[in-house]
């Protein structure tokens, strides 16, 4: 209990340090809930899906988009160990009574109980073979929706109307709230989709749940590789690799804000620890033991830690939601992930709270080791206390191994497990241990330039760092590394942006777009009639037409995406960048039919290469197909299979399209043809009809949005920062109380002295970004060649100049303006008090 009154005594004659350092713990760890939140979110709404509508089953048979045939579900029935077998149908589509995609659910009417509950508000189930929907009541809050209302619902042959018939309570199957799930008869749904004897999932309920692997085992063998054997909840792991590592980056930003704030929090007990030194040597005098003084500081940190960590949960929750505000649309156009709200855990909260806590502990810990370890007569002798130890030799060797040990791994490890993020943080803190000495070098060649242009005033700021080293570095330390995990990250996310658009002007060389929405991998998205293709074709003004499919496989394991090409009249609307051989060599072989394209990131990934057969698992069995064709690929993260659609539509039975590219015929506008394609098509299709270029464009700030994420983690890097630079300067301030005082007596006006703490502050700033810049470009290298080496993306090294201009002269405004009030403290010192005898 003393050492908690102590504490709070000393905190009291510290207010504005106190709560400098507790902001700065408090904005790591609202970033760190913020960030989190944004994962949790995203996991919750896969798991809820899938969990929920997973229902009673232990097992379940999932197949390509295509579907499987529905014989297999007597198979399924007839293995030892399955009690029941229930068929399903699920599809994404779009709804018009309802924004963005929908979850569509065709059922067995009667025999889907078996496997999942449904409780009627009003109305009734669906029935079978009947063009008829049950919602959720959910999806009708705000409306004026009612039992015996016509919905128009996106189908493989237009929009078409179904009855509402029943609404379901939002509990048992129907209480998700990440996604909108419609419900139908299967039949119905087979026959919408393009499905017709055909099965999208089979749920499984076993005899005996303990036997559940070797069912499992048995099944997968039975069935073969075209179809996977899941349990209801492993199918919510989402396999898209792009969202998977922009999970990763939030875990490391957030890791990195909360390093910065530990940083300053160290530096501000290490101080604090100082400052106090006669009065713990009076305590040790008095009795105290080594303990008590370690438990005394010990406390200080502690009561931080739990204010500022408690301030940066509520501040977190705030700043999850205005995050997603800014995300949730570009979620729900890549990932068709639907979020309506932040997810996070009580044991989450708790986990973070206790980790912003531990942080301030573990900053605490070497400063209170060595104050306790002082003897009483050193500790109370004033000019012990100033002595400056030299930088140890060992921790510039300990940070340069570091960050080569960190860059290596970035640089030779194939996975985003926890290395992956360890790593990267690995860089930051290794250049946090191994620059110190580089920053007080040059702030030793600034000092005659400072003279030169600012005279007295310029000499005695600098001076000072001469004299007291240690305060440098815990100064400019804050702003070199804000800036270069700053400059770092954005130089990555440059190189991806940038990459990605060349890639995408190179690809859509078309002049007209038809598409509804992205599909990707884990889309499962309805696409539309290969009939509209003839439909568009005969426009007035169109020239050629050509449709794209892009659906996923698992291949040896693994998610690949598959861009399936009307080979014949893509070669006029699409120049995708082929490597090797030549571009009509490669057009020529893929139009001939039975071969495929690799992109650059499967062959880089898998150590795919030309004339290599390549087994693909489909519908009607595995096919081998050789590679005659490498080529740059930014569609995502997953690889990419490029094959004639002709071939897709033989093996698999699905001759829907997702993309229509259309040339217009010379001399005729574009925006002509766009609006003759809307009138022809509004009655029928929910599609978008968009001129190439404006598409180009979308896809290109699609991109761009994902990297919202992160603009947010630079503000907080740079507060960090900011936080830490005042914080620092007003160590400074009252540390140089005599020192300062001194100055005024031999004649310093207020204004020189504030002069001198500005010129102090501008000399760490120009140092700090001379030395993030070589700490920024290892980051964005490392990172480049582990986007290389993991995702296969050859990436463009792009310079945001402009980027980083801006985050210079932002930090160099947070900078100024965190020193102008210890710039002021310092003129208003009074000589006489200051000089007197302490």
């Amino acid at each position: 209990m003393l050492s908690i009154k102590l504490a709070l005594a000393y905190f009291w004659r510290r207010k504005l340090r106190a709560i400098l350092t507790t902001l700065s713990v408090a904005v790591a760890i609202a970033a760190l809930v913020a960030l989190q939140g944004l994962n949790s979110s995203i996991d919750y709404a896969s798991e809820e899906l899938s969990g929920l509508l997973g229902g009673k089953a232990h097992l379940e048979v999932k197949a390509p988009l295509g579907g499987i045939s529905d014989s297999l579900l007597a198979a399924v029935q007839k293995t030892a160990g399955v009690q029941s077998a229930v068929p399903f149908v699920q599809s994404s589509t779009q709804v018009k009574e309802l924004s963005g995609f929908a979850t569509i659910m065709g059922i067995v009417p009667g025999e889907d109980v078996k496997i999942r509950t449904y409780r009627l508000m009003q109305g009734r189930m669906p029935e079978e073979g009947q063009r008829e929907i049950a919602v959720p009541e959910e999806l009708l809050w705000g409306t004026q929706g009612q039992v015996g209302d016509s919905w128009r619902i996106q189908t493989l042959q237009g929009m078409q109307e179904f009855s509402l018939v029943g609404i379901l309570e939002a509990s048992a199957v129907a209480k998700t709230s990440s996604s909108a799930v419609v419900f139908m008869p299967m039949t119905t749904a087979q026959k919408a989709f393009g499905l017709e004897g055909k099965l999208s999932h089979i749920s499984v309920v076993l005899q005996n749940p303990d036997n559940t692997l070797a069912v499992q085992k048995a099944l997968q063998e039975s069935l073969g590789n075209s179809v996977e054997v899941l349990t209801p909840m492993s199918r919510s792991g989402n396999d898209d690799k792009m969202l998977v590592f922009l999970k990763s980056l939030n875990n490391v930003y957030g890791f990195m804000g909360l390093f910065l704030a530990l940083y300053v929090m160290y530096n501000s007990m290490r101080v604090s620890a100082s400052e106090q030194r006669s009065q713990l040597g009076i305590l040790r005098a008095l009795g105290w033991r080594r303990w008590e003084i370690y438990k005394l500081i010990i406390t200080q940190a502690i009561l931080i830690g739990v204010t500022g960590s408690t301030l940066g949960l509520f501040l977190g929750t705030y700043l999850a939601q205005g995050l997603l505000s800014t995300v949730s649309d570009t979620l729900l156009e890549v990932f068709k992930i639907s979020i309506p709200r932040i997810r996070l855990a009580a044991t989450d909260y708790a986990i973070i709270w206790l980790t912003g806590v531990l942080t301030c502990i573990i900053s605490a810990w070497l400063p209170a080791w060595k104050t306790a370890d002082i003897a009483p007569i050193e500790a109370m002798n004033s000019r012990y206390s100033k002595i400056e130890l030299g930088y140890a030799r060992w921790r510039v060797a300990a940070g340069a191994i570091l960050s080569l040990l960190s860059g290596l791994i970035l640089i030779y490890v194939n996975n985003m497990s926890l290395l992956f993020q360890a790593a990267l943080s690995g860089i930051v803190i290794g250049a946090a241990v191994l620059m110190p000495p580089f920053l007080i070098i040059a702030l030793q060649k600034l000092e005659p330039a400072a003279e030169t242009f600012f005279g007295l005033t310029g000499r005695l700021g600098l001076s000072s760092f001469r004299c007291n080293p240690r305060r440098a570095v815990s100064t400019g330390m804050p702003i070199l590394l804000g800036l270069a995990v700053a400059f770092g990250f954005l130089g990555i996310l440059a190189s991806v942006n940038q990459t990605f658009s060349n890639w995408v002007n190179a690809v859509i060389s078309s002049d007209i777009v038809i598409t509804q929405g992205l599909q990707t991998f884990s889309s499962n998205q309805v696409g539309l009639p290969e009939e509209l293709l003839e439909r568009v074709s005969k426009v007035d003004g169109v020239k050629v037409a050509g449709g794209l499919r892009t659906t996923g496989i698992q291949w040896r394991g693994n998610p690949i995406d598959l861009q399936l090409y009307d080979s014949s009249v893509s070669r006029q609307l699409t120049k995708p960048p082929v490597l090797e051989p030549g571009k009509d060599e490669a057009w020529d072989a893929i139009e001939r039919g039975g071969t495929i394209w690799v992109s650059q990131s499967m062959a880089l990934k898998y150590g795919v290469h030309i004339g290599e057969n390549l087994e693909i698992p489909t519908p009607a069995g595995t096919i081998e197909f050789p590679v005659v064709a490498i080529t740059k690929d930014f569609y995502s993260y997953n690889g990419s299979v490029y094959m004639n659609r002709q071939d897709y539509t033989r093996y698999w039975g699905d001759n829907s399209i997702d993309h229509i590219y259309l040339a217009v015929e010379p001399g005729v506008p574009p925006a002509l043809v766009r609006d003759r394609l809307e009138a022809n098509l509004k009655s029928d299709f929910q599609v978008q009809v968009t001129l190439a270029s404006e598409f180009r464009e979308s896809m290109i700030e699609l991109n761009r949005s994902l990297c919202d994420i992160f603009n947010l983690m630079i503000i907080v890097i740079l507060l960090v920062a900011a936080v830490g630079t005042a914080n620092s300067m007003l160590i400074s301030v009252l540390e140089r109380g005599r020192e300062i005082g001194a100055l005024r007596s031999v004649g310093l006006t207020r204004g020189q002295i504030k002069g001198m703490l500005m010129i102090e502050v501008g000399s760490l700033f120009i140092a700090g970004i001379l030395l993030a810049i070589p700490v920024a470009a290892s980051i964005q290298m490392a990172g480049i060649m582990f986007d290389k080496n993991v995702n296969g993306w050859v990436l463009e090294v792009t310079i945001p100049w402009v980027e980083n201009f801006g985050i210079a002269v932002a930090m160099a405004l947070a900078v100024g303006l965190s020193a102008l009030y210890p710039a002021w403290l310092a003129s208003k010192i009074d000589p006489v008090k200051a000089l007197r005898s302490e």
